[in-house]
């Protein structure tokens, strides 16, 4: 069994690491232990991966210019396996559980608003998870927050916090949050978005996590959503070697709200300002539950009509069987040949970097 310390989910202690293209600038700066081959897509949706690491140096380089895109076969895939557990003809209004919301680290803080970065058991993190709840409550949106402390903060923390992880999933969420802040200078989270003064939000995806094209692809629906409701709150996606618990289903994320170097006040209204942001994409449309039984065959016909239109295509167009056999291995974790060549925690890497 890989304890989290092993998959690379530990940070660093009182110091941070710096990413810097071959230019000398600077991508991001994160409290995350990093190593080569994680990847860091910016607010410009510029994805970039670690090829060295020198000290608290990470150097990296741009792998993708625009790297929003969302996996349509992702959302298929979702599609036929809820039709094959029978929800689809269901007529019935359906209850959704509601969004979970619990905290690996239960000691971080904000030194301006706390008087301390950290408090053992009963960090400022927790009022900021309060905001998140009471703005998404405001919304019509259940929430269940747990306080649940895991200290120490150390490399085993995400081990504790998988009881807790696991305990919230028996109640059926739509979403599990896990609500973190990160521990870099002031200035890299503080923004200024809808003319208010807030802390950025940065999502985290674990690398090794079995559910990575899902998670990933959650992650880049959250960031486009946000985009367009509040443009510049979302800092980043930092893709990193490791799990996070995000195996344990494909709609767990993991949210840093500030720095400790920012007022916990800054990351309250970053919370409120998300959960405005983020809530169709997380929850969707309050009061959208009810399933029309004739509306959803209507879909499924269109469904069929267009995947045998698809299917049609692939005959005619062998090499899109390459694709979508890459398609469907990311959505069921598993890794494709080009992307074990890329990964140097994979057995069979070349020790090249595309």
């Amino acid at each position: 069994m890989f304890t989290a310390a092993a998959l690379g989910e530990s940070e660093l202690n009182q110091k941070y690491m710096t990413l810097k293209d071959n230019h000398g600038q600077v991508i991001t700066r994160t409290a995350h232990e990093v190593v080569v081959g994680d990847e860091y897509l910016n607010s410009k949706n510029q994805l970039f991966r670690v090829y060295r690491v020198s000290g608290n140096l990470a150097k990296v380089k741009m792998v993708k210019s625009d790297a929003l895109k969302v996996s349509a076969w992702t959302e298929v895939i979702g599609f036929l396996s809820s039709l094959f557990r029978g929800d689809f003809f269901r007529s019935e209004v359906k209850q959704r559980g509601p969004i979970a919301i619990y905290h690996t680290h239960s000691d971080e803080s904000y030194v301006e608003g706390d008087g301390v970065s950290s408090k053992r058991g009963n960090g400022g993190i927790f009022q900021v998870g309060d905001t998140l709840t009471r703005s998404f409550e405001k919304l019509g949106v259940p929430v269940v927050h747990s306080k649940v402390p895991h200290d120490p903060h150390d490399a085993l923390a995400y081990d504790r916090s998988r009881r807790t992880a696991a305990q919230l999933l028996k109640q059926q969420p739509t979403v599990l949050l896990d609500v973190h802040r990160d521990a870099v200078p002031r200035q890299e989270y503080a923004a200024v978005v809808n003319k208010e003064n807030v802390t950025q939000v940065q999502l985290v995806v674990g690398r090794q996590n079995p559910n990575f094209q899902a998670s990933n692809d959650f992650a880049k629906q959250i960031k486009a959503s946000v985009d367009k409701k509040a443009p510049g709150l979302i800092k980043g996606i930092f893709y990193g070697r490791g799990k996070y618990n995000q195996d344990l289903g494909p709609r767990t994320m993991l949210l840093e709200i500030g720095s400790h170097t920012n007022s916990k006040a800054a990351a309250e209204r970053g919370a409120s300002l998300f959960a405005a942001a983020a809530k169709d994409v997380l929850y969707g449309n309050v009061g959208a539950g009810v399933v029309n039984r004739g509306g959803m065959r209507n879909t499924f016909w269109i469904v069929v009509a267009a995947l045998g239109g698809i299917g049609l295509f692939l005959l005619l167009n062998h090499s899109g069987l390459k694709s979508i056999r890459r398609e469907f291995a990311g959505a069921l974790g598993e890794k494709s040949e080009e992307k074990r060549k890329n990964d140097p925690s994979d057995p069979d890497h070349n020790g090249e970097s595309s």
